[in-house]
């Protein structure tokens, strides 16, 4: 089989495709012809360096749709022909892949492979974030960093499920109108306006329960100004500082939660339990993927080129 590789961290270009055995199916697993494997920052960490790998090569990627094409004897959930999408599963830059069959949801007919790609650790990690994390209820007032990311927009459409009033951020107009679209009940374009003030108006002063950040060390002040008392701020990452300084003494004040989540370190049947409910609401139509970019195996250096300079709003996407 296809596999996309590197031999070593680097550069995107220490990307490249060869030739690999396909994997074999053990009892509990089934084996899925991938349709799309999709790209998210903490890929291109991997590939680069900044985080560490076991062993060479690795076949980068966490995420795929596609098809199940043999399932192991004791398999009893998926037959061949079954569409799914699956995330948290190492490797998935290769036209096949062994996994367990809990590891994978059903995808809806109506979604292509790319749009199964695009979603899966988006959805999983706002799913885990509002609800595993931040326990987010109907009619709380929430604050969504990023509206048009891949996060961000999966986190304004979960959350518009569960009936919160939801303020998301957007750098532009073009963004705003992602984020609008997806549900957010108010957009904030901040670099054009005060997000604290605007945030004040929307919640005439109350303040807000819930802000799901994306980068920390940049908006840990701001976020616990607009914190209600006793509210909850849930962290996916802090890219521009990990070891950010906390003001303590404003977050005693506010009696406020600072929460942390990590896809890959989530309790398992949590995970099983978001995948079930988002792969429900995707087959009643309820959301929709946001791709920005697919791109061929053989274009994978340029694909993790466009993840690290931000240059299309929502995921990119590779196919075989």
């Amino acid at each position: 089989m296809r596999a996309v590789v590197y031999q070593k961290q680097g550069k995107p270009e220490v990307l490249e495709v060869v030739e690999l055995d396909k994997p074999s199916v053990k009892e509990n697993e089934v084996l899925i012809e991938i349709g799309a494997s999709g790209i998210n920052p903490v890929d291109t960490y991997f590939r680069s360096g900044i985080r560490p790998v076991d062993s060479f090569p690795q076949i980068p990627h966490f995420d795929l749709a596609g098809t199940i094409v043999a399932v192991g004897s004791v398999v009893t959930k998926w037959q061949p022909g079954d569409r799914v999408w699956g995330s948290n599963i190492k490797g998935t830059a290769a036209e096949f892949i062994a996994v367990e069959e809990e590891q994978i949801f059903p995808l809806p007919s109506h979604l292509s492979f790319v749009d199964g790609a695009a979603l899966a650790m988006a959805f999983m990690t706002a799913h885990l974030a509002l609800f595993y994390r931040a326990n987010l209820k109907k009619d709380e007032k929430i604050l969504i960093y990023g509206g048009a990311g891949a996060v961000g927009h999966a986190a304004i459409q979960l959350a518009r499920q569960t009936g919160a009033y939801i303020i998301a951020t957007a750098s532009n107009q073009v963004k705003a109108d992602i984020a609008k679209a997806a549900g957010a009940d108010e957009v904030i374009i901040y670099t054009e306006e005060s997000v604290t003030e605007k945030v004040s108006i929307f919640t005439e002063n109350s303040g807000l329960d819930v802000i799901l950040d994306v980068s920390l060390s940049e908006n840990i002040d701001q976020d616990l100004q607009m914190l209600s008392i006793g509210g909850r701020i849930i962290t996916v990452g802090s890219p521009k500082n990990n070891t950010p300084e906390l003001p303590w003494r404003l977050l005693n004040f506010k009696n406020a939660s600072l929460l942390g989540i990590l896809l890959f370190t989530v309790p398992k049947s949590h995970q099983i339990a978001a995948g079930n409910e988002i792969s429900r609401l995707l087959s009643e139509h309820q959301l929709t993927a946001l791709v920005g970019k697919t791109f061929r195996f053989e274009e994978a250096d340029k694909a993790h080129e466009a993840v690290e300079a931000h240059l299309y709003n929502g995921s990119v996407v590779i196919t075989p």
